[in-house]
C-alpha cells in the first residue's frame, strides 16, 4: 500500500509533471514503510500522473520491493546495470520530477537513460503530506519523547565528574540502546562556556560539574524522532540559572499561544518577546523551532518572516535559547503537537 497515492498524483499531473521519481530515503519509507539499503545502486518508486506506478530496484532487492507498484520490479543486475531497467520505468515519460536529496549520480544516470528527459525538482508535494502527522505517526512521536524524558533524567542523576563530553554522549546512545530505541549521531552535550555555541560539536572537553550542562539529544521509535533540551545547573550559577528561567517563560509564551492558523513567524515572536523584554534580544540567535518526524528536522519551520500558518497535525519543537559568548549558553526544548483542541506537549516540563 501507497500512502496517499491518489493525492499525490493529481499533484504531479498539477504540476505538469508525468511522473514523480521518489528514491530510496524518508519519502520512500513515509509512502511504503519500507527503507531498503540501495546504497549506490539506483531504486525508485515511480508515480505516474497518468495513472499506475513503477518500481526499479536492484535483484538484491527486488523481492523486498515487490507488490508494491502496479506494473511490478524492474530489476537490474550489477553485471548488466540500471540504464536499461531505467529506461523501462521511464516510457513515456518527458518531464519527471525528483526529490532535492535525489544524489546527482542518480540524476545523470536518468538523463542517460532518457536522453531528452527534462528533470524537476518536486514543488513541495510531498514534504506537505509529512508535515500533518496522522494518529499511526503520532504513537511513536510520542513513544520517543518519553524516552527522551527518562535519559535526561538518568542523566540529571549522573555523577558526571571525571566525564568528557563525547563520554556523556556515548553512554546516551548505549543507554538508548539497552532501552530497545535507537539513538542518532550529533547529540550535543556543552559544558560551560561551550554552550554558548548552540550547535557545540561534543568533543573530549571535561564536564565541569561547577558549570551549566548543556544537553540536547533524542532517539528514534518506528522512524520517528524526538529531540529534546534541559540545562542541568549548579547551584553557584545564578546567571546562568535566570537566563534558563526566562527561557522556559519563552517557551511558555509561546505554547499559551499556540493553535491553529497561527503563522509561524508569530509563534516566534511570543517567545523573542519576552526573551527581549529580559534585556537578552541579541543573545536568541536561531529560530523558535522546527518540524520533526521521520527527519530530525523538516517543515514547519518556526522563525521570524516565515507566514506560514500552523496546522492541526504539525509536530514540531519550541527551543528559545539565550547564548552569552565565552561565558554560557541555555535553551529549553520540548516537542509539540498541535491539534484542533491546541497544543499537546510530548516531553514532560
Amino acid at each position: 500500500m501507497i500512502r496517499h497515492l491518489d493525492a499525490i498524483r493529481a499533484a504531479v499531473g498539477d504540476a505538469g509533471a508525468d511522473a514523480l521519481w521518489i528514491h530510496p530515503a524518508l519519502d520512500f519509507r513515509y509512502l511504503t514503510g519500507l527503507a531498503p539499503i540501495a546504497l549506490e545502486r539506483p531504486a525508485a518508486l515511480v508515480i505516474l500522473a497518468a495513472g499506475g506506478e513503477r518500481m526499479l530496484a536492484p535483484q538484491m532487492l527486488a523481492p523486498e520491493l515487490d507488490g508494491i507498484a502496479s506494473a511490478g520490479v524492474a530489476a537490474w543486475s550489477d553485471g548488466d546495470g540500471p540504464e536499461a531497467a531505467i529506461g523501462r520505468v521511464l516510457d513515456g515519460v518527458g518531464r519527471c520530477l525528483i526529490e532535492p536529496d535525489l544524489p546527482s549520480g542518480t540524476a545523470f544516470a536518468l538523463r542517460a537513460a532518457r536522453p531528452g528527459l527534462e528533470l524537476e525538482l518536486d514543488p513541495g508535494i510531498l514534504a506537505a503530506l509529512r508535515e500533518r502527522k496522522a494518529p499511526d505517526e503520532l504513537e511513536p512521536l510520542r513513544a520517543a519523547s518519553r524516552e527522551a524524558d527518562a535519559a535526561m533524567a538518568w542523566v540529571a542523576g549522573l555523577e558526571l565528574d571525571g566525564r568528557s563530553e563525547r563520554e556523556l554522549a556515548l553512554e546516551l546512545q548505549a543507554w538508548f540502546l539497552r532501552r530497545g530505541v535507537e539513538p542518532y549521531s550529533g547529540y550535543v552535550i556543552a559544558s560551560g562556556a561551550n554552550g554558548a555555541l548552540p550547535h557545540h560539536e561534543t568533543g573530549d572537553a571535561p564536564v565541569d560539574a561547577t558549570a551549566p550542562l548543556l544537553t540536547d539529544f533524542g532517539c528514534v521509535v518506528a522512524g520517528y524522532h524526538s529531540d529534546t533540551t534541559r540545562v542541568h545547573l549548579p547551584e553557584a550559577v545564578a546567571e546562568a540559572a535566570e537566563a534558563y528561567e526566562i527561557v522556559r517563560a519563552a517557551h511558555d509564551a509561546a505554547v499559551a499561544g499556540l493553535e491553529p492558523g497561527l503563522p509561524c513567524e508569530e509563534a516566534d515572536r511570543l517567545a523573542r518577546e519576552v526573551i527581549a523584554q529580559a534585556g537578552y534580544g541579541d543573545a536568541f540567535v536561531h529560530r523558535l523551532g522546527h518540524g520533526v518526524g521521520l527527519d530530525i528536522h523538516e517543515a514547519p519551520y518556526l522563525r521570524p518572516g516565515n507566514p506560514q500558518p500552523l496546522q492541526a497535525g504539525h509536530v514540531f519543537s519550541v527551543e528559545p535559547g539565550i547564548y552569552v559568548p565565552g561565558r554560557f549558553g541555555v535553551r529549553y526544548e520540548n516537542l509539540v503537537h498541535l491539534s484542533e483542541a491546541g497544543p499537546e506537549l510530548l516531553n514532560a516540563p
